[in-house]
């Protein structure tokens, strides 16, 4: 079985950048954290195309601001968790920034970052649903994201990405054969019955 616990991954300090090549092998959920001010990426961080192939979720802390290589590892993330005067500002390089801002936000939600000069606040991640608004301090957000995916199996975790991912633009006959296969590979890995035995005993699972 999987170790749900992700990796946390302060991107914002020195040697985060093996921290994170060291936690792509380790087949764990991971949580990419930045606060005050960056515009470097991590020295020796791997790229953007690696992060996206980890098969196990990847969450974002977002407290501060960053910008050009630094701000584009944070498009890596499914989902993030920003306070009020958290923002990115993206310089297209031509290694997929693009692409990746209109997955997260929508063309529509894409077009406004870049005509305003690649800055992406904060409520502009919130109000296309890939960001939301955390209470408190950089520690209490980063405790949120630590504990995001509690309670789930390791097999359910590694169905999350593909699906996320996948489904992007299918019809919906496609989409009903993709959510098929996945209850598939689901249902086989055994995770199912623990959690249904778990809910009858009124105990936590045990994946």
């Amino acid at each position: 079985m999987h170790d749900p616990a992700p990796v946390v991954i302060v991107i914002t300090e020195e040697d985060s950048g093996r921290a994170l090549a060291e936690a792509l092998s380790a087949g764990r959920p991971m949580v990419l954290a930045a606060r005050g001010l960056g515009s470097r990426p991590p020295a020796g961080a791997p790229p953007i195309a690696a992060l996206l192939r980890h098969p196990f979720p990847i969450t974002g802390v977002l407290t501060g601001r960053l910008e050009g290589p630094a701000a584009a590892i944070m498009l890596a993330c499914d989902a993030l968790y920003v306070t009020p005067r958290a923002a990115l500002r993206l310089i297209p390089s031509g290694r997929g920034e693009g692409a990746l801002l209109a997955l997260r936000l929508g063309h529509a939600g894409a077009r406004r970052v870049w005509f305003s000069g690649g800055l992406l606040p904060a409520r502009e991640a919130v109000r296309a649903g890939w960001a939301e608004m955390a209470s408190g301090t950089f520690e209490t957000a980063l405790q949120t994201a630590r504990t995001r995916y509690e309670g789930l199996s390791g097999e359910a975790l590694t169905l999350l990405r593909p699906l996320l991912y996948h489904q992007a633009g299918l019809n919906l006959a496609q989409a009903r054969d993709l959510e098929r296969a996945a209850f598939a590979l689901a249902f086989g890995s055994g995770a199912p019955a623990e959690g249904i035995a778990a809910f009858l005993e009124k105990r936590k699972p045990t994946f």
